[in-house]
């Protein structure tokens, strides 16, 4: 068995692994990926120039990919789950447009399991996938808002989308009061089985509720939450070059596309883990 150089990241969130993803990775290869992802909640491979076919192969290889009809897939598409992410300033971009700026896990409300990204055209500056640690958040949280959040859960809105927009989610219905909206409640604090460590789990801002709380307790402990994770000390900003694929926890990360030139050009594929045995 031949082991997969890795190199960790400072601080140790992240590492660049050293395969070519345009090769399907065997049993023992896909073992050896989880094994690193596990411990360092995000991989990226620096060598990407993969077909679409091939990124549907790498996908299936670590677990289940979105089905062709999800809210992550994409009619661009003919692989399931797979979707083109470009130009959202100019209006290109389709499923969450500039939503993409705000930090959030996909399909929050029933999270995948992994994302991942390839880059093919990226601007000289910005544009840049910025991931949180939500797992050194949650460790870090002071011990009064640690309290506040023990045993709680948030409502995840299943009505609107992440542009505020009615009706658009499974059983979705136009309503004023997010904390009468329905939706799917998810645990603030879980734990990630491979190892045992606990994390934030916040899913999305806009329309979520802490069940419980009243409207205005509810928002200002969202707040306080939301405040805590945007410290610079949890983030890892990842400036893309062309031809890099990065597979990242959709659990343990939040993440967000950050700014870049209305003129400039961005083209990524995205895909998704739905569901892992291994991640």
């Amino acid at each position: 068995m031949t082991s997969i150089p890795y190199t960790p990241m400072a601080g140790g969130f992240g590492a660049r692994v050293d395969f070519d993803p345009a090769r399907v990775p065997t049993a023992d290869e896909v073992q050896q990926i989880a094994k690193i992802f596990r411990q360092h909640l995000f991989v990226y491979f620096t060598q990407a120039d993969i077909s679409m076919q091939q990124l549907a192969e790498f996908v299936v290889a670590f677990g289940k990919p979105d089905d062709p009809s999800g809210r992550l897939a994409s009619a661009v598409s003919e692989y399931a789950g797979i979707r083109v992410v470009e130009n959202a300033e100019k209006g290109k971009f389709g499923p969450r447009s500039n939503s993409e700026l705000d930090w959030h896990s996909d399909r929050f409300y029933n999270p995948v399991a992994a994302g991942l990204l390839q880059s093919l055209v990226v601007p000289a500056e910005g544009g840049d996938t910025s991931l949180a640690n939500m797992v050194q958040a949650l460790a870090e949280l002071p011990p009064a808002l640690r309290q506040a959040i023990e045993g709680r859960r948030i409502k995840q809105d299943a009505v609107f989308d992440a542009q505020g927009r009615p009706g658009m989610r499974p059983g979705g219905v136009a309503v004023q009061d997010v904390a009468n909206t329905p939706g799917i409640a998810t645990d603030i604090i879980q734990v990630y089985p491979y190892t045992g460590l606990p994390y934030l789990y916040l899913g999305n801002r806009l329309n979520a509720h802490v069940e419980g709380l009243t409207l205005s307790a509810s928002e200002a402990l969202l707040d306080q939450l939301y405040a805590h994770v945007n410290q610079p000390r949890f983030h890892y900003r990842h400036h893309w070059k062309p031809l890099e694929l990065l597979l990242y926890d959709n659990r343990r990360c939040m993440h967000r596309r950050e700014t870049f030139d209305i003129n400039a050009d961005r083209k990524l594929i995205a895909a998704v883990v739905d569901t892992s045995d291994v991640l």
